[in-house]
């Protein structure tokens, strides 16, 4: 089984581990993604295939239209989420899940990705959109973000600045031509830590107005920033504490936290607010189809860390609660009230430290019980924040 951090949905150019100098600011476009060709308008594109890049492969074993979470690669029936039904494998790219019965998904060439809708039940596909910019990395990893209706698309294209030093650049495209909205220098990543430091972020609200995008991490880091869609103007700037963010389900809320401090809350109507009864959500924290909830990962300590355990947030009561006071991990929502983690273990090659056993439980929140997941089918079972239908 691979972990919640190896398959988290924001899974970027690299893995994240160590500290990392940034230092943010407007610089060259780069000169491969300026001379790209456009496709017609925002919505076409139907890109060639390039060798070496994997090739996006979806297989429906088991159409349904009923409860469905995605997690990892893997579209599940989880209207028993003890007894979860494979529905399909999404495999090198990535999915947003669009209707009760099709999901979007990305196929990409170098410099231009194009996304296809894609039926359960018929599996009848369909191109619906495309930009001149990538959202897939050479392993077939999202670089990037897009919305639902096709019109905004935004990646993190790794290139060098004009002294040959890497460098991030964040493109928005929501019109002719694509966009860099600003840049800054790629951060080092090297250490052996089990989550390793939070990776980028570049991420659109679920009405599709605003993008939040950066990676503050590291010595010299510069903070996330907030863009709106409409004009591409900056209207906020977080503070270097703001290292994770989550949108809410519907509208434009963003909830920030890292690894230390209180999480909170802003809006570009109301500002910042505090998440009262909250502790910081470090590690992959996701939220419940209704959007009420926030699980995620956590020490218990976090100056000591040892001893994980997951745990969930009720946004409304402002509580926070301990879901079992057991070595656990890598928590996500499958559906409303209920939760899927990974037992741990102690490892004998980290003392101190824990790792998962390959067994997967469930809890009903409203009862506190866990059970372990049954599945039906060979696997693999992996672990990510879970996706769901709009407004679900």
């Amino acid at each position: 089984m691979r972990t919640l951090a190896a398959l988290a949905a924001v899974a970027f150019l690299t893995s994240a581990c160590a500290a990392a100098e940034l230092h943010a600011g407007k610089g060259p476009a780069s000169a491969a993604l300026t001379a790209t060709s456009n496709p017609t308008g925002a919505k076409g594109g139907s890109p060639p295939p390039v060798a070496g890049l994997p090739t996006p492969s979806v297989s429906c074993p088991g159409a349904s239209t009923a409860t469905m979470a995605l997690v990892g690669s893997a579209l599940w029936d989880v209207s028993d989420p003890v007894h979860p039904r494979l529905v399909c494998r999404i495999l090198n790219t990535t999915a947003h899940l669009f209707t009760a019965e099709t999901f979007q998904y990305i196929r990409t060439n170098a410099q231009t990705t194009e996304v296809v809708l894609h039926s359960i039940g018929s599996g009848n596909e369909s191109v619906v959109a495309g930009w001149p910019i990538r959202l897939l990395d050479g392993s077939g990893r999202l670089t990037g973000d897009w919305t639902a209706d096709g019109n905004a698309a935004a990646t993190m294209v790794l290139t060098t600045d004009d002294g040959g030093a890497a460098t991030q650049q964040v493109w928005i495209f929501t019109k002719q031509p694509a966009m860099l909205l600003y840049q800054f220098p790629q951060p080092l990543t090297d250490c052996i830590c089990r989550f390793g430091i939070p990776p980028p972020t570049l991420a659109f609200s679920a009405d599709g107005q605003y993008l939040v995008g950066g990676w503050p991490v590291g010595k010299g880091a510069q903070p996330l920033r907030v863009y709106r869609v409409a004009d591409d103007v900056l209207v906020q700037t977080m503070d270097l504490g703001d290292v994770e963010t989550l949108w809410s389900r519907q509208g434009h809320t963003l909830y920030l936290t890292g690894l230390d401090g209180s999480p909170r809350e802003w809006s570009p109507e109301a500002g910042f607010a505090p998440l009262e009864g909250a502790s910081a959500f470090p590690y992959d924290a996701s939220l419940s189809p209704d959007g009420s909830k926030i699980a995620y990962t956590a020490f218990p300590d976090p100056s000591n860390q040892v001893n994980l355990r997951v745990y969930a947030y009720d946004l409304a009561s402002r509580k926070t609660t301990l879901l079992i006071d057991k070595p656990r991990a890598e928590v996500t929502f499958v559906k409303d009230g209920w939760a899927w983690y990974d037992e741990e273990a102690p490892c004998q090659d980290c003392p101190g430290q824990t790792q998962p056993t390959g067994r997967l439980f469930a809890m009903d929140l409203s009862t506190g019980v866990e059970q372990p997941v049954m599945f039906a089918d060979a696997g693999p079972h992996e672990l990510a924040p879970a996706r769901f239908w709009p407004n679900s």
